[in-house]
């Protein structure tokens, strides 16, 4: 996942359309992309949203999909953009997953007048993507999304399974108040589960999506390419297959 703060929404634009433009020549993968920008009073709004297997249009209401949909979702995994700090962790409760709650966290993040870009890329070296955002950004990160945000989604998981296990020895144990204030914690624990297990389950679906799009669209123009981008191709096809099997296995 890469994050890319600029000084202007023209900017974040000029940043993006760089991104597509990498993407057309296969020196990218291009997934999901987001641009949010923050007006002079403090008010942040996603301008543009693109998810390249369903389809490009504005989000103007309702869920987040595809993997922002777990940096917004339970886990409030929100990728901060001041001093390289996260807003949130794996360890918070679950949070509201519509737009504005996700926004609402991102505002206090991104400085007044600023505009982020979000991009889901598969990259086989950082050397395109920096040559054409760093000339107009200087806050550029990354992260994986194995380890910085499917581990901590899943170590949450382990975590509310745990106390599930804990509250129901206690319910067990103890009898009258006590034993219903347990009840209703492991009432709420469940809950918790159920909405993560879904959330993981449903971004899992997504990846895979994404994966079949760029084997099925590398596939298709690889005879368009020479011999040595031909064997870039090839080697990025072999480790997506690779991921794509890894995450049916998962699920």
């Amino acid at each position: 996942m890469i994050q890319a703060l600029f000084n202007s929404e023209v900017e974040a634009f000029t940043g993006l359309q760089a991104l597509q433009q990498l993407d057309l020549t296969k020196d990218i993968s291009l997934g999901e992309t987001y641009v949010l920008s923050k007006d002079a009073s403090g008010k942040t709004a996603i301008r543009s949203a693109k998810d390249k297997t369903e389809g490009t249009g504005m989000i103007s209401g309702g869920l987040l999909g595809g993997l922002i949909g777990l940096l917004a979702g339970p886990l409030g995994f929100i990728v901060g953009v001041a001093g390289g700090m996260l807003a949130g962790s794996a360890g918070e409760t679950l949070k509201a997953e519509n737009v504005s709650d996700y926004l609402d966290t991102v505002s206090s993040q991104i400085p007044k007048g600023k505009s982020v870009l979000i991009a889901h890329v598969w990259e086989d070296w950082e050397t395109p993507v920096n040559s054409v955002l760093l000339p107009i950004t200087s806050d550029l990160k990354r992260f994986n999304v194995n380890d910085e945000v499917y581990l901590p989604a899943q170590t949450e998981l382990h975590k509310i399974n745990k106390a599930i296990q804990e509250a129901e020895a206690k319910i067990i144990d103890t009898e009258g108040t006590e034993e219903a204030d347990w009840k209703n914690t492991l009432a709420d624990l469940k809950k918790q589960r159920e909405a993560l297990q879904k959330k993981l389950n449903q971004n899992a679906e997504q990846q895979e999506k994404q994966y079949h799009h760029w084997i099925h669209t590398a596939e298709e123009t690889e005879q368009e390419h020479n011999e040595e981008k031909k064997a870039k191709l090839q080697k990025r096809l072999t480790e997506q297959k690779t991921r794509l099997e890894e995450i049916k296995k998962n699920r």
